[in-house]
């Protein structure tokens, strides 16, 4: 799927020569460095490295980070996020800013790519996928659920992007485990992550006014 974006992407920026420069080196920007290694699971972005940090500026509120903070929240070298934020500022996908401390760095919603790769990384790096890994690695989970605004927009609901993510955790698990698994989602999606826990039996029964309005709400399930 790769070698074929990259061979749309270059017939694209082909007919984009004679068409609104705006659109060319957004094109060029995809394609270098196009031998590096991309996600096996989503081959449509360059790295893992992108993926994230692209869902990381573009996903939940807007806000506006220094390439130190970017690359402390992703867990990679400084190097590394200055390079793939300047990629991606060259493709309008994302605006820099100078100040005395350095340079800031924030989505660009005037892009015409904006809404349709928002959609994506929601769909490959967003919550669902993040929360489903995370909570995954806990062997008591039964099922597994997004619930409230999040759960919303995947049911394709529109509306603002949401500023927290709300987990329902069906299982014997302990509110500590659930915690952390949450403070591991959190940290990668530069989200707070809230996790309701509930047992197999509880989820089962109908004498929880909470898991009540849960079900009579949008759901997700990962």
């Amino acid at each position: 799927m790769r070698s074929n974006m990259v061979g749309s992407a270059a017939e694209f920026g082909r007919r984009a020569g004679g068409g609104p420069a705006g659109y060319a080196h957004v094109t060029r920007a995809f394609l270098r460095d196009v031998r590096a290694r991309a996600p096996a699971p989503f081959p449509i972005f360059r790295s893992n490295l992108q993926g994230e940090l692209l869902a990381r500026l573009l996903l939940g509120p807007a806000r506006e980070v220094s390439m130190l903070d970017l690359a402390v929240m992703l867990r990679v070298d400084l190097a590394s996020v200055m390079r793939e934020v300047e990629r991606l500022a060259r493709a309008d996908l994302l605006t820099l800013r100078r100040t005395l401390a350095g340079r800031l760095v924030s989505r660009n919603p005037d892009s015409p790519l904006y809404e349709p790769l928002t959609r994506l990384l929601m769909l490959t790096f967003g919550p669902a996928a993040v929360a489903a890994e995370e909570f995954g690695r806990l062997r008591a989970v039964r099922d597994l659920y997004l619930f409230g605004a999040w759960a919303a927009r995947y049911n394709g609901v529109p509306g603002d992007q949401p500023i927290d993510v709300e987990v329902l955790v069906i299982g014997e698990i302990t509110h500590a485990a659930a915690h952390d698994a949450a403070q591991e989602t959190a940290a990668r999606l530069g989200l707070p992550v809230h996790p309701v826990v509930r047992t197999p039996t509880q989820w089962q029964g109908d004498a929880d006014p909470f898991l009540r309005e849960i079900r009579a709400g949008p759901l997700t399930e990962l």
